[in-house]
């Protein structure tokens, strides 16, 4: 079993990473939607449960973080999807929708 400290790099392709986002972001409930942080942590869990992370042969991972690339490629993405109006980013904090650390959300459109 190995152990690996660096960010993790996604082996997905653009269009299926946007099928991917797409999925997870559709699975959530309108009003709360998903951070980015957590969108790219549900990322890395689905690639792993694919196998399909740049080291297939680690089993174990100590960091939960993308490699900076692939963030940016999700944040691209992520655009993409805001463009086609598939998706969109709830601004602010609002406690009645639960939103109370603050973050902005992406729910589908």
């Amino acid at each position: 079993m190995n152990y690996d400290a660096n960010p993790v790099k996604l082996n997905f392709n653009d269009e299926t990473l946007k099928h991917r986002i797409l999925h997870l972001i559709e699975g959530r409930e309108d009003s709360n939607g998903i951070t980015f942080i957590n969108l790219c942590y549900q990322l890395r869990q689905m690639a792993i449960n694919e196998h399909l992370l740049d080291s297939p042969d680690v089993t174990t991972y100590t960091n939960d973080e993308l490699a900076p690339e692939d963030q940016i490629r999700v944040s691209r993405l992520l655009w993409e999807l805001i463009w086609e109006r598939q998706v969109f980013l709830l601004f602010g904090r609002s406690e009645l929708l639960g939103l109370s650390n603050g973050e902005d959300r992406f729910v589908k459109y």
